[in-house]
C-alpha cells in the first residue's frame, strides 16, 4: 500500500510540475532544449531554479555541478527594450555562459550572461556573478568577488573540524538530552569511524557527492582521530545521558 502511495505521489508530482518534477527530469529536459550539461549534476530545487533556455546553444555546464534553490543562470537580458525605446533600433544582447566542472552554487545566486566559471569553484549564497571566476576558488558577494582559494578553504575547515563537530554534538545533547548518533554527526564521521566499515549515513553522503569512489579511497587510506563515536563524545565532555 505504501509503495502504491509513493508511486501515485511521484506520478502526480510529475503531472503537475512536469519537467521540474525532479532534478533528473529537469536536467534531461534542459539537454533536450540544447543546453550542454555534463555527468553527475544536481538541481536541488528545480521549481525555484531559473536556467535560461532562450539561447540553449549559448550555455554549457560541466560535470558534478550542484545548483541549489533559487539559482538563476542567464545567457541574455532584455535591456534591448530600453535601447529600442530611445533609438528605435533592435540591438541584441546574448553572450555565452560557461560553467566548468565540480562547482557548487549557493542558494539564490545569480550567474549573469557572458560569465565563465572555472573548475572546482564555490559560489556563495546570494552572490551575483558578473565576471569570470578563476578555477580552484571561492566567490561571494554582490558583485561576487574572490575571497579565497579552494586549498585555503580546505585547510581552514580541516583545522576547525574538531571544534565544529564538538559544537554540533554539544548543541544536540543540550537540546534533546541524549547523545548524538552518527546521523546527527554525519558530516563529521571521518573523525571517529572504524575504517573497516562505512556507516549507511556516511555512505549516502559519499554517494551524494557523485565521486563516491574517490571518497571511499580517501576513507580507506586515512585514519580516524578517535577509535569510535563514544571516544569522541567523551572528548566533547558527553559521557552519560541526562
Amino acid at each position: 500500500m505504501e509503495m502504491e502511495y509513493m508511486l501515485l505521489k511521484q506520478l502526480l508530482k510529475k503531472a503537475i510540475y512536469r519537467e521540474k518534477s525532479s532534478s533528473e527530469n529537469y536536467i534531461n529536459w534542459l539537454r533536450r532544449q540544447g543546453v550542454t550539461i555534463g555527468k553527475g549534476c544536481t538541481v536541488y530545487d528545480p521549481r525555484s531554479t531559473h536556467i535560461d533556455t532562450q539561447n540553449p546553444g549559448m550555455l554549457e555546464i560541466g560535470d558534478y555541478v550542484r545548483i541549489t534553490a533559487g539559482t538563476t543562470i542567464l545567457t541574455h537580458d532584455y535591456s534591448l527594450s530600453v535601447l529600442a525605446c530611445v533609438e528605435g533600433d533592435i540591438v541584441g544582447s546574448v553572450e555565452k555562459t560557461t560553467l566548468g566542472s565540480n562547482i557548487f552554487i549557493g542558494r539564490n545566486a545569480i550567474i549573469l550572461k557572458g560569465v565563465t566559471i572555472g573548475n572546482n569553484v564555490i559560489i556563495g549564497a546570494g552572490a551575483v556573478v558578473t565576471k569570470d571566476c578563476d578555477s580552484n576558488s571561492v566567490y561571494a558577494g554582490v558583485p561576487a568577488l574572490k575571497i579565497c582559494t579552494i586549498e585555503s578553504l580546505y585547510k581552514k575547515r580541516k583545522g576547525d573540524e574538531l571544534k565544529a563537530a564538538k559544537s554540533v554534538a554539544i548543541a544536540y545533547y543540550e537540546k534533546f538530552h541524549k547523545k548524538p548518533d552518527e546521523k546527527v554527526l554525519r558530516e563529521y564521521q571521518m573523525i571517529f569511524t572504524d575504517r573497516n566499515k562505512i556507516p549507511e549515513s556516511l555512505e549516502m553522503l559519499m554517494k551524494d557527492t557523485s565521486v563516491e569512489e574517490t571518497c571511499k579511497m580517501y576513507y580507506k587510506e586515512s585514519k580516524p582521530q578517535f577509535s569510535d563515536i563514544d571516544s569522541f563524545l567523551k572528548w566533547c565532555g558527553i559521557e552519560e545521558e541526562k
